[in-house]
């Protein structure tokens, strides 16, 4: 690459300021376009597909290119963000048409994947920023969800594995790491390639944000410090938005890590089928995007509290009993827009009028809202929660029922709003009208019924005459010709310039003091932050308590009990989602008395194992959350954690087997578990030789049974364990019920007492379709194996000729002897249905 000093200055303006930013994709404003250069414009080019040209600059050779217009440049940079690239804003600060040199331009601002916030729709998705601070025996990490204000903070133990987990549960975008951050660490963050991972010094923690700590804790204001350092290099200003930092209190919550939220499909669907649903896109019914998210937040994190947990079981009853109350809250929620977010935007200042419309239109509801919502017995809080109604009699006459997207033209402001604004507006309004005027009067006077009077703003006002018509304009008339065209000349005068003069200021003054105007309505706007936000969790929750009451009222669920003798009783329980999407979905009962600590499941494959013991785990949370659950009944134990291995999957990225996954995931259950706990083991030591894997098994059952003695569900192939009823009192038997006919199994997906007789496995695999020669095969030797004779004699292969049946050679023989090419039409049909009646005859 050539020496800067040999590109032109605006080049030279552009490579400085890319040096200063080398991980962003720089977006250079020029006149109406945002421009990309070098690797840049390539990297573009390619990511969004636009075409790649070049450009002059001082030198030689075309330097790469490519841009987007200014006014479609959201959609290029969500598209940029969501690919994991930072996007550099750099703006023009100056007007090009009064800078008399190179025009002033500089970074405005740095969008990145964990600051990116969407300015017009409504995502029921939050996005999330991590700082991360880590110090000899911890880990800080500090969420940051820009949008709305929210800071959360968690302490981690110093492992690697562990706040890879936390990052992967909180959905994290973006995380920003000390630039003294072991290398081996980054290293293992970029080898997940599921977020991107910003370096910044550390940095002082200012005055004003020292009052966003709860506590004096050192690691979490260097961890803060971080945070709001590098908030103030992208975003270019300081955020002064954010709520004093929340801590994620893992003791008041039911307590599930990463793995057990995947198996279990609570916020995100593993399976690739279409119409498979997470069990909280199965539970949304809420009306707003704040209420979605805080739906959201309560399924991933159950209470443990009785009293809290009843607090939104007595709301949901009281508004399940209370339709018309119901539906009159439903009503209302439905004019709420994410008012978290458009008081974020209002404070952070990127805000639109149609913000401050919707935030109207917001408030006028949650005076109804509240009103109604403080009848729910339950929450006596919703009386004193601020509605904003002062704020609201202020700004709800401000903004015009459709007001354009930018303040650039003006039109924001309702005529009364402002007498000075009224004052311009008129001077502006007569000055448009004059311009009509004078184009009448110029038509009669020049006799060109053609004539017309435009605006551009290179030349203002002119007068557009078609070149047929230019011999009618006299001398007199004072027109002097200001530029040519293909068709048509165009002239200014004297009157329409001094007029020009008086329109242009008129605008200018217009716009000038609809910009001031508005700004003032912000600043009142954020001065009520604290409110507006403490009004927009009460509606939040509101729509949340009303959606679960329309829930539990259509599914007809549920109000689940709690007891304190660790006893389980489940009368029909059912899986929600499977419930609610099948005709006839079987429902089985959950029974565990107070000694028993173990229910040990056999039964065939496809019998209904894993999928009873889901439906168990997700009654429960839903249950802990508040809900109302798919039962005839059910009184439950307050769980505090949930531990869960289902199904088999290798860890390919970091090398793991099925095996090796299965054993760290039980290993977390065996550590941490109390007598409190609920432990999901499906087919456990499976993937490892039998008797290893039996071995295994029998073990942990042994370890929960003494040490733990956490309710427990464990499903298993290995039919010896089931003895072990026989030595434990503390541990039952149940099995799917299935019944045989003929060699065919129907599955009745009902969970019942003892232990099944056998695993079924070769039935199933007959409904699989597995070859027949197969089948037989695996059925002989499934009879040596159970007379324990199993060692004795050859076994050959399979497929060789000699092992098959002699009916079968028959077959074989007979289209071993045609010759197909000698065949005549007729012989062929005559064949085939001689081979057809042999075939027939071996099947019977």
């Amino acid at each position: 690459m050539p020496k800067k000093q040999q590109y032109t200055p605006m080049m030279q303006h552009y490579l400085k300021l890319k040096e200063e930013n080398q991980d962003s994709i720089l977006f250079y404003r020029l006149g109406d376009f945002y421009e990309m250069f070098f690797e840049d414009a390539k990297t573009a080019s390619r990511e969004l597909d636009l075409v790649l040209t070049g450009r002059s600059a001082g030198v030689e050779e075309k330097v790469p290119m490519c841009g987007i217009p200014f006014h479609a440049a959201q959609a290029y940079i969500q598209r940029l963000i969501k690919k994991g690239y930072k996007v550099a804003i750099c703006e023009q600060l100056s007007d090009p048409s009064q800078s008399k040199g190179l025009v002033d331009r500089d970074i405005i601002k740095i969008v990145t994947p964990g600051t990116y916030m969407e300015e017009t729709s409504e995502s029921k998705a939050s996005n999330y920023l991590a700082a991360i601070h880590m110090n000899g025996y911890e880990v800080c990490v500090l969420y940051c969800e820009l949008s709305t204000g929210e800071l959360r903070s968690q302490k981690l133990e110093r492992s690697l594995v562990r706040l890879q987990k936390a990052l992967l549960e909180m959905n994290v975008s973006e995380i920003v790491v000390d630039s003294t951050m072991d290398k081996r660490w980054k290293a293992a963050f970029e080898e997940l390639d599921r977020f991107l991972i910003s370096t910044h010094k550390k940095s002082p923690l200012e005055p004003d944000d020292e009052k966003l700590l709860t506590e004096n804790d050192e690691s979490m204001r260097e961890t803060l410090g971080l945070l709001m350092g590098y908030l103030k290099k992208t975003q270019k200003q300081h955020i002064d938005h954010f709520f004093q930092i929340e801590k994620m209190d893992q003791d008041h919550i039911l307590q599930m890590d990463y793995d057990t939220k995947q198996h279990l499909e609570l916020t995100e669907s593993r399976s690739n089928a279409a119409k498979a649903i997470s069990l909280w896109e199965f539970m949304d019914r809420t009306q707003s995007a704040m209420g979605a998210r805080l739906l959201k937040q309560w399924i991933v994190a159950p209470l443990i509290e009785q009293g809290p947990i009843e607090q939104r079981q007595d709301a949901i009853e009281q508004l399940m009993d209370d339709f018309m109350l119901r539906e009159q809250l439903k009503d209302h929620l439905g004019f709420i827009y994410d008012m978290e977010r458009l008081a974020s935007r209002i404070a952070y200042g990127n805000a639109s009028p149609r913000d401050i419309i919707q935030l109207v239109a917001s408030l006028e509801h949650a005076a109804p809202i509240l009103e109604m919502a403080g009848r729910l017995e339950a929450y006596p809080q919703f009386q004193s929660v601020p509605t904003c109604q002062s704020l609201y009699e202020t700004i709800q006459g401000a903004i015009v029922d459709e007001p354009p997207l930018t303040l650039k033209e003006g039109g924001v402001f309702r005529a009364g709003y402002s007498e000075e604004l009224d004052e311009v507006k008129k001077i502006a309004d007569e000055g448009q009208n004059y311009i009509i005027a004078l184009e009448q009067k110029e038509r009669e006077r020049t006799e060109v019924r053609s004539l017309k009077i435009g605006y551009n703003r290179v030349f203002g006002y002119y007068i557009e005459v078609r070149n047929g018509n230019l011999e009618r304009i006299k001398p007199e008339f004072g027109y002097v010709a200001k530029q040519t065209l293909a068709n048509a000349t165009r002239f200014i005068t004297q009157e329409l310039k001094e007029e020009e003069e008086k329109i242009l200021h008129a605008q200018e003054r217009k716009v000038k003091l609809e910009m001031e105007l508005f700004q003032q309505l912000l600043a009142t706007i954020k001065a009520n932050l604290f409110d507006l936000h403490t009004c927009a969790h009460a509606l939040a929750t509101v729509d949340v308590l009303v959606a679960l009451a329309e829930l539990a009222g259509k599914e007809g669920y549920v109000r689940p009990r709690f007891n304190a003798s660790h006893r389980v009783e489940v009368l029909e329980g059912k899986h929600p989602i499977l419930d609610a999407r099948m005709s006839a979905y079987i429902s089985n009962d959950w029974i565990m008395d107070e000694q028993e600590h173990i229910e040990l499941i056999t039964g065939p494959n496809m019998g209904g194992k894993s999928t009873y013991m889901r439906q168990n785990a997700l009654l429960v949370i839903m249950a802990q959350m508040g809900s109302f659950i798919p039962a005839r009944s059910a009184n439950l134990p307050l769980f505090d954690r949930i531990f869960t291995r289902i199904g088999a999957s290798d860890d390919l990225l970091t090398g793991k087997s099925t095996f090796m996954m299965e054993m760290m995931e039980a290993n977390a259950a065996l550590q941490y578990a109390t007598a409190d706990s609920l432990i999901i083991f499906d087919e456990i030591g499976r993937g490892t030789a039998t008797y290893d894997g039996m071995a295994i098994a029998q073990a942990m059952l042994e370890y929960i049974d003494a040490a733990l003695q956490a309710k427990t569900l464990f499903s298993t192939h290995y039919h010896e364990l089931t003895n072990l009823e026989e030595e434990h009192a503390t541990m039952k038997n149940v099995h799917v019920d299935v019944q045989e006919k003929k060699g065919e199994i129907e599955f009745r997906y009902r969970i019942v007492k003892g232990k099944a007789d056998k695993s079924y496995g070769i039935n199933v695999a007959r409904l699989a379709k597995l070859p027949k020669v197969v089948l037989e095969r695996a059925s002989s030797l499934l009879k040596g194996f159970e007379s324990q004779d199993n060692t004795s004699g050859y076994q050959p292969n399979l497929f060789i000729m000699d092992e098959v049946k002699p009916e079968k050679s028959k077959l074989i023989q007979k289209l071993q002897t045609i010759d197909v090419d000698e065949l005549t039409p007729r012989e062929a049909l005559a064949c085939l249905y001689e081979l057809k009646k042999l075939q027939e005859e071996i099947e019977e």
